[in-house]
């Protein structure tokens, strides 16, 4: 979306409401210093004009950035297991904080009109227009060598300190990008300050040095763009150590992929994951080597579901199976609807319907004529039955 912005125009409305020049050189200085970091980026100058930018009352911003209340209804879902893994834990929860309506409404604005104009890195293919899951698959095609990697706790491990040096980097003001800060992120209990890197003032005019912060919360919509934003700088760093060594780096939210399509071994894969763990510790994040893999020549090469280890993406045999016992229990007059929603624990027949559309429209999206013939049976069930 574009955000025009006139100084002629800004200078006789505020001259008009009866604003001195500091104040209104002030302005232009702050809109000026915002449009040279990217000319469709929303000039916001302070708190108010960003509420009414939002359509939000300010009472309500303020509410939030001071901590007086918690704007988020939180719970938890179910993470899937580390498949065909000895040492994977128990299966655990993932915490959901979804935002009050005006909260979401700022957070919505926020991201559609402010992060939606920055693009992330290259290598990184989530929450980002036209790329996806299908192309960072794509990258790894025809592997030899395939190493996985995973962020542990990866919205959450993202601090308020990180956000607020986004929006700093985005041309907003020292306090502004403080109180965007704070309208993205959530008061985490678990997330400390490395004192290493918390003192002082530093550039950013705003000290850090509160032990416990916020935190990206994940549901609220303004967090996976500035989890890319927050990440791009290890991108950066993390493909240029990957290409150097001869590895294809992609990120995908919190999944790491590097790939080779010549030989190599064993032991250079273990060195690029330590290195990758370093670099991940320098973003205050961990990885979680649980769910760390090394997959040599031979082995199936798996990226995001996908088999790479030929020269288009494949679903996987476990995919597709998924997929073809729903559509057969649902067209079997022995089993039908009522007793799939039954035995798969499905809470209603529209939320299973949409849980299958989902994956037939992903797998036509690998496999075109596979997925014609999963609509054709789709669209043949009765879903009354």
């Amino acid at each position: 979306m574009d955000h025009p912005w006139s100084s002629q125009q800004f200078r006789d409305g505020a001259r008009a409401a009866g604003r001195g020049e500091t104040v209104i050189a002030a302005a232009e200085a702050a809109a000026a210093a915002i449009k040279r970091v990217h000319p469709d980026l929303p000039v916001i100058l302070t708190l108010k004009h960003l509420a009414h930018l939002s359509g939000v009352p300010v009472d309500d911003l303020q509410i939030v950035i001071f901590r007086q209340e918690d704007p988020y209804r939180v719970f938890r879902v179910k993470k899937r297991g580390t498949p065909n893994s000895i040492a994977a834990p128990p299966r655990r929860f993932r915490t959901i904080c979804v935002p009050s309506v005006t909260i979401m409404r700022v957070q919505r604005w926020i991201a559609q009109n402010v992060l939606n104009v920055i693009a992330p890195h290259p290598a990184s293919f989530a929450f980002a227009p036209k790329r996806d899951l299908v192309g960072a698959a794509r990258k790894h095609l025809e592997a030899k060598w395939l190493v996985k990697m995973d962020v542990r706790h990866f919205f959450e491990s993202i601090s308020e300190r990180q956000v607020y040096f986004v929006f700093r980097s985005l041309g907003y003001g020292a306090l502004l990008s403080f109180q965007l800060a704070r309208l993205c992120t959530r008061r985490s209990k678990h997330l400390t300050f490395d004192p290493r890197i918390s003192r002082g003032r530093g550039k950013s005019g705003l000290p850090y040095r509160r032990l416990v912060q916020g935190a990206l919360p994940q549901g609220a919509p303004t967090s996976p763009m500035l989890a890319n934003l927050v990440m791009r700088k290890f991108d950066e760093r993390v493909e240029k150590l990957a290409s150097q060594a001869g590895w294809t780096y992609t990120r995908y939210a919190d999944d790491l992929a590097f790939s080779r399509r010549d030989q190599s071994d064993r032991d250079t894969a273990i060195q690029l994951t330590r290195q990758i763990e370093r670099e991940l510790g320098r973003e205050g994040l961990k990885n979680n080597r649980l769910k760390t893999s090394i997959a040599p020549p031979g082995s199936r090469k798996i990226v995001l579901g996908l088999l790479v280890d030929r020269e288009k993406p494949r679903l996987t045999r476990e995919f597709r199976d998924n997929i073809e016992t729903h559509l057969y229990a649902l067209l079997s007059p022995k089993i039908g609807v009522s007793k799939h929603l039954a035995k798969r624990g499905f809470a209603s027949t529209i939320g299973m319907r949409r849980h299958i559309e989902g994956l037939i429209a992903f797998a036509h999206q690998v496999d075109k004529m596979y997925g014609a013939a999963l609509y054709q049976s789709l669209n043949s069930i009765d879903w009354n039955s």
